[in-house]
């Protein structure tokens, strides 16, 4: 992503918001699949069984229908308009405003602007969290919550939930910002000096894989807390906050439950950001005013 930008304000904005939300409406299947292996066998011991990625699949499908992967899509949409566009849309500026062109800057730059987009768009997260973990109760006999977004929303806000899991859930896009939108700066950069000058599709391509194997290695823990936290209502709640979330998690289920959803998360992160990356760099390619014509 460039340093700088041409378009105005309103219109980066708008290219931004739109890439994510396209974007994540096509990676919603994955995210969903992460979700449910992110909550399945929650707080019981390494040893219960347990569903793969696969199996998973299969048993959504078979029970819930193909539709049950696109839960919460409105909400989906709703978040990545307000933390997806908010979050691109300031890096380019923030880094810009920060002092020096090293490393360090690039990373905080995404952290800042990841973590401010996903404070102000935590309601979003939750509502549609809630859905997507809400046919669990199906599987297991038990009523539906809600009967859709307003439903869930209505429920929210009578819970005053709306910043449950706050702190993970910053916490995981200043990491996975951070990461992310460096690796990819980076990765173009090292293209273009290996292939000359050109931004070219393909080097898009490589620098949006590169920076899906970071997000997902850097966020998957965050991520699962973040999960844990958001997806429960009053009378399911087992935690205390993020530190005893994660405390009981390892104790019961062990470490590497924090990475339960990885390769979900990493088959959906990275399409993701193959997809919003080439969508917003296409759309602001579309958005730079055109040079003046020449005269002879």
């Amino acid at each position: 992503m460039e340093k700088t930008t041409t378009c105005s304000p309103a219109l980066r904005f708008a290219c931004t918001s739109t890439a994510c939300v396209l974007a994540d409406s096509a990676c919603l299947p994955a995210d969903f699949l992460k979700v449910r292996l992110q909550l399945q066998n929650e707080l019981l011991p390494p040893s219960a069984p347990r569903l793969g990625v696969v199996a998973m699949a299969r048993t959504i499908l078979k029970k819930e229908g193909v539709l049950a992967f696109w839960s919460g899509l409105p909400a989906a949409a709703t978040r990545q308009f307000c933390y997806g566009g908010l979050s691109f849309f300031a890096y380019p500026f923030i880094k810009d405003a920060l002092p020096g062109d090293s490393v360090p800057t690039a990373v905080a730059a995404g952290a800042l602007s990841g973590g401010g987009a996903a404070a102000v768009a935590n309601p979003t997260d939750v509502v549609k969290l809630r859905l997507q973990a809400d046919g669990r109760r199906a599987l297991e006999g038990l009523p539906r919550r809600y009967s859709g977004v307003a439903s869930a929303f209505r429920a929210v806000v009578a819970e005053k939930a709306f910043w449950s899991g706050l702190s993970p859930n910053v916490a995981r896009a200043s990491f996975v910002n951070g990461a992310g939108l460096f690796v990819y700066d980076y990765s173009k950069a090292l293209a273009r000096e290996v292939a000359g000058d050109v931004d070219t599709v393909s080097g898009r391509l490589v620098s949006a894989l590169a920076a899906g194997v970071a997000t997902a290695a850097v966020g998957a823990p965050f991520d699962c807390v973040k999960t844990r936290l958001m997806s429960k209502d009053a009378s399911e709640a087992r935690f205390k906050g993020p530190f005893h979330c994660v405390a009981e998690t390892v104790r019961h289920e062990g470490p590497r439950a924090l990475y339960k959803g990885f390769w979900p998360m990493y088959g959906r992160q990275a399409p993701f950001n193959l997809f919003v990356f080439m969508i917003l760099e296409g759309l602001l390619d579309l958005a730079r005013p055109l040079p003046p014509p020449t005269r002879d």
